[in-house]
């Protein structure tokens, strides 16, 4: 049939409209997918490259470490294993016991079994942290280390910034220890604790990330109050571990060790300007020993700086012995001040736990019936055949 001039016109149109449609179509398919594609891409090079914001130290190298320092790399895939318990002084007893998880953790490592959840608790500056890194160079591992504290601010971020560690820490070829510390400071109760809905979200999604256990990444926490966690953290836990203050034989070690460390070595290896005065070195370790009971192994080491810190401060760079006892004394004074400060912060927490008096009609707490009960009366007056339904 003939086609009118108008009738041509108009189908040209249509299709030169339809055209101009499908190619904006594809345009806009090409567009959202190259998005798409560019965030999975995104996503999975911060995953394999990028270290996580939540992550304070670690001992993983990147793609562009590696090309920055090839040597570092080098002497890190040729040097040879080292000693879990290498510069930490402990117990024989709790030697003993770490000694038995480095072991296991290493052939975990080696025939790439479940690697085993650990709970270290114990007062500030005991090894916890030290450990944690020793046990991770130890079993052919890397460490990563993260602070409880850090996640409260995060706020809604938090829940975003949990699963990056997880999903940074799956791809580790070497295996990865994930060593919190503090953990009670988002790891507490969410049944008593008056935690923002944040970081509820957030402790949910860690919990969501641990409630198996890993081939990939090992959990390590650390904590002055383990009594805080939630109960599902102690549920994931397979080890728990107790880091007590050093006893009488372990401080003489740990001041013999700092003493030769910042003491003994910079007076006779190097140039360093300091002099170490005639004295029994054995009989005074032996006496600091006994003057610094209840101090922690941290702040002995702190002793060691503050010696080498005054010799290098006195006029002819001597260390004597009253410049000892003297630096002594004062970290005996500072130390006490801090259990003073610690026993009435003590006393105010328990003051602040005791709950108001008010009778039982007051609020809408139903604590003076009884959980049971108070169950008991809501499905009375709410539930099916119910007053109201």
């Amino acid at each position: 049939l003939p086609v009118s001039r108008p009738s041509c016109k108009f189908i040209i149109s249509f299709l030169v409209f339809f055209v101009q449609v499908a190619g904006l179509t594809l345009l806009a398919v090409g567009v959202y997918s190259a998005k798409n594609a560019t965030g999975v891409a995104g996503r999975y090079i911060e995953a394999r490259l990028g270290k996580p914001s939540l992550v304070r130290d670690t001992s993983r190298l990147t793609i562009v470490e590696a090309l920055k320092h090839p040597i570092k790399v080098g002497k890190r895939f040729m040097s040879k294993p080292q000693d879990a318990l290498e510069g930490v002084v402990l117990s024989p007893k709790l030697e003993e016991r770490v000694r038995d998880i480095a072991i296991a953790t290493r052939n975990t490592k080696k025939n790439k079994g479940l690697y085993r959840n650990i709970l270290m608790y114990g007062p500030p500056g005991t090894g916890k942290t030290l450990f944690a890194k020793k046990l991770a160079v130890h079993s052919g591992m890397d460490y990563a280390i993260m602070t409880g504290g850090d996640v409260a601010p995060m706020a809604r971020e938090g829940v975003t910034a949990m699963h990056k560690v997880f999903d940074w820490a799956s791809t580790s070829k070497r295996g990865l220890l994930l060593f919190v510390d503090e953990a009670d400071a988002f790891l507490r109760k969410r049944s008593t604790e008056k935690i923002s809905e944040d970081l509820r979200a957030t402790l949910n999604a860690f919990l969501y990330r641990t409630g198996e256990q890993s081939n990939k990444f090992m959990l390590v926490l650390a904590s002055n109050q383990p009594e805080q966690f939630d109960w599902a953290i102690n549920d994931r836990i397979d080890e728990i571990v107790n880091f007590d203050l050093p006893k009488l034989d372990e401080r003489e070690r740990l001041v013999r060790l700092y003493f030769d460390k910042y003491v003994l070595k910079p007076a006779t290896e190097g140039k360093q300007r300091l002099k170490l005065a005639q004295f029994d070195y054995s009989k005074k370790c032996s006496e600091l020993a006994k003057l610094t009971e209840g101090m922690s192994g941290r702040e002995i080491s702190k002793l060691g700086v503050a010696w080498q810190a005054a010799a290098y401060a006195s006029a002819d760079g001597v260390l004597n012995e009253a410049m000892i006892d003297a630096r002594v004394a004062d970290a005996i004074r500072q130390h006490k001040q801090k259990m003073e400060w610690l026993k009435t912060e003590g006393g105010e927490k328990t003051k602040g736990a005791q709950p108001p008096a008010h009778s039982p009609s007051e609020g809408t707490s139903c604590t003076c019936l009884g959980t049971g009960k108070c169950f008991t009366w809501l499905w009375y007056i709410f539930g099916p055949g119910s007053l109201f339904f």
